[in-house]
């Protein structure tokens, strides 16, 4: 899975919402994937795509 880097203008964790450390939307297009440093999960651009992926399932299904 790909996603467009534009998308996640702000580096974020999904989980706690903390920041990504200076890391940008072009990094991470680029491959590279950090450590959240308040929950300490590795995230990429294919795995926050698949979280926002699996999130926008869920407001479609809720809505119906």
């Amino acid at each position: 899975m790909t996603a467009d880097a534009a998308s996640f203008a702000e580096v974020s964790c999904p989980l706690c919402h903390a920041q990504a450390p200076a890391l940008t939307g072009r990094a991470l297009a680029a491959g590279e994937a950090w450590h959240c440093p308040q929950c300490h999960i590795a995230w990429s651009l294919d795995r926050l795509a698949t979280v926002a992926a699996h999130a926008e399932y869920l407001a479609r299904r809720d809505a119906s």
